[in-house]
């Protein structure tokens, strides 16, 4: 589910930090450690850390759709989505799980890159409510005087719930609160509404709370995250970014044509979670389009995300899709 750039996954899910992080290019090769002969090429993935929304990454990874690509994959977490970035500049990691709009305000600073996936393309926030007397809605009028508790600005979630007030010309009234603290300002009556990520909106939803409005489907396609890549790895090895993007792909595929076996594969990932909760978290997101069909970034969702980077002062001018965004699929027809 940022330091100077934040990212939607800042959501301060610093879980795990300091890991070692494998070299790429000294190791691209490793036996398969099945016993077979074939050989696989040995490739680093950097992410923040685990987090569920990550679910096409973990599935290509478990289920064997890298390895069906030739590839054995490594998953590092960084702690940060600059300490991402970090590991795929400097090669230490081929590629980079992230908000895709990083690599934009990167190249703002002298580093190019450029976003070859999609993995999470609607904005994975939910409004919920302990309160009985709030009823879901559509219209962001309706917010009235309602407090939100959101993650501090100026993340994601409290740009969109900010937007979200001014759009329906109300004054934002929003509490703020770090990652965990949202569902318990909640309980104690800080605010009415919070904004959440799953796992956590389906176990507050089992313990008694409803969901009022989902920004998913208040802002459509929205490139939230994505799988980045240095220049020089597009353009060395064309061949590898095609394996990694036609994994993922599978996944995608995986999520939405058979999402019973995908949840098999994500409670080995998440074995703490509850296998009910599980399921209404992935089916959710599945539903409010949040985990996208296809791995290509359409110009409409990379174009949101900017305009909001450009809004909130991280970027000075708009970024060129055609120059950061290297759909591996529209480049194979």
């Amino acid at each position: 589910m940022r330091k100077s750039v934040i990212s939607v996954v800042i959501l301060a899910f610093a879980i795990i930090a300091g890991i070692t992080i494998w070299s790429y290019y000294p190791s691209s090769h490793t036996v398969n450690p099945v016993g077979n002969s074939t050989e696989l090429r040995r490739i680093t993935i950097a992410q923040f850390g685990d987090f569920f929304l990550y679910a096409p990454l973990y599935i290509a990874a478990d289920g064997g759709l890298f390895r069906k690509e030739g590839l054995d994959v490594s998953i590092v977490n960084t702690g940060g989505d600059d300490k991402t970035w970090a590991a795929v500049l400097s090669g230490s990691a081929a590629f980079g799980v992230a908000d895709p709009t990083f690599v934009a305000v990167s190249a703002a600073r002298g580093q190019h890159g450029v976003v070859i996936a999609s993995l999470v393309n609607g904005v994975p926030f939910w409004g919920i409510t302990y309160q009985k007397k709030i009823a879901p809605f559509n219209e962001s009028k309706e917010l009235g005087t309602y407090k939100v508790a959101t993650f501090p600005s100026p993340s994601t979630a409290y740009s969109l719930q900010k937007k979200m007030y001014s759009d329906a010309g109300l004054e934002p009234n929003i509490r703020e609160g770090g990652f965990g603290a949202i569902i318990p300002m909640l309980k104690a009556g800080d605010a009415d509404i919070g904004l959440e990520l799953e796992p956590n909106v389906s176990l507050a939803v089992k313990e008694g709370a409803s969901i009022v409005y989902s920004l998913a489907k208040q802002y459509g396609d929205f490139a939230i995250t994505g799988v980045t890549a240095s220049d020089l790895t597009v353009q060395r090895d064309a061949a590898l970014v095609h394996k990694v993007v036609a994994s993922l792909q599978g996944a995608l595929d995986m999520l939405h044509n058979n999402p019973e076996e995908a949840l098999k594969l994500l409670s080995k990932r998440f074995p703490g979670l509850p296998q009910d909760v599980a399921s209404e978290a992935l089916h959710r997101v599945i539903r409010d389009g949040v985990i996208p069909k296809s791995t290509m970034i359409s110009e409409v969702a990379w174009d949101k995300a900017i305009k909001l980077r450009v809004d909130i002062g991280d970027l000075k001018s708009a970024a060129p899709y055609k120059e950061f965004v290297w759909n591996d699929q529209a480049n194979k027809k």
